[in-house]
């Protein structure tokens, strides 16, 4: 499969990571038919990422537990209640508090239950689901653990940030390779964070919300994507516009099943090119 590189020094520049896609090792499609190859599908749709949420958001997606106690930390606009669940930890709430907002940000301190506790010490790292409100709550994938797993990013494609624009950042899927040669299906997101909205997710088809994409990957790469004469021509998403003036940070992130005798998933970032020379963590615009 494609190879991931070393994680860089996240959140050294800029807010803390994201975490995992909000649908995270969910939602999965049906297995694909034996033998069959996969048309290249459509490219992303034109998209712009929202500036107004009604509800709070996290402003890291990565959450250290000490013990059985941990931290999240909230961009909002007033105080209230959230709650956390973990389907690998145990069934139903496993913690659940209140938080007061100061000056667009809060925190909640939050206690697990001792058995999900310690199962999570067996773990070591699991994806958690946090939940701001009541019936129509806000909805958040973080990854939890001692020391959450930050996952390293894809080793080609990604984002870039100023291709056509300013603002208006340009996403390529990676030339996924694999071997065994296997059907693979993708899929894409984009992360956004704005001081007054934390972290939000854009999907293709919205927010919280994307497609899946099934391609025929080998190990040189997306066979699906090669044209007649032999050019690539990698799906690709733009463009995406931003907001001047809201302070945002953008990364992408991809999700894969590899359709092997036993389904393997994975998801990790995707490089943010700054320009034609230089990459970091994030694309930043202001």
């Amino acid at each position: 499969m494609l190879a991931a590189m070393p994680a860089p020094a996240w959140g050294s520049i800029g807010p803390a990571l994201p975490g995992p896609p909000p649908t995270a090792g969910q939602g999965f499609p049906t297995a694909p038919p034996p033998g069959v190859i996969p048309p290249a599908g459509p490219v992303g749709p034109t998209a712009s990422l929202p500036t107004k949420f009604a509800g709070a958001g996290l402003r890291s997606g990565f959450v250290s537990v000490r013990g059985r106690e941990l931290t999240l930390a909230i961009a909002c606009k007033h105080g209230g209640q959230v709650s956390l669940t973990a389907s690998g930890l145990g069934s139903g709430v496993l913690a659940r508090g209140g938080y007061a907002c100061r000056g667009g940000q809060g925190s909640a301190d939050l206690s697990l239950r001792p058995r999900a506790a310690r199962r999570l010490a067996a773990l070591k790292s699991t994806v958690a689901r946090v939940a701001f409100g009541g019936g129509s709550a806000e909805r958040f994938s973080i990854t939890l653990g001692a020391r959450p797993t930050i996952p390293s990013d894809w080793s080609n494609g990604g984002m870039e940030c100023s291709f056509l624009g300013p603002n208006e950042p340009y996403l390529v899927a990676p030339n996924f390779t694999v071997t065994p040669p296997a059907i693979i299906d993708v899929r894409p997101w984009v992360a956004f964070y704005t001081p007054a909205n934390g972290w939000r997710w854009l999907g293709t088809t919205g927010i919280n919300s994307s497609s899946w994409y099934r391609w025929s990957a080998t190990s040189a790469g997306v066979a699906t994507w090669l044209t007649p004469a032999g050019a690539l021509n990698p799906w690709t998403w733009a463009p995406i516009d931003v907001r001047a003036g809201q302070q945002t940070y953008a990364i992408a992130a991809f999700e894969v099943i590899y359709w092997y005798a036993h389904l393997r998933y994975v998801w990790a970032y995707a490089p943010s090119h700054l320009n034609a020379t230089a990459a970091g963590t994030y694309c930043t615009f202001r």
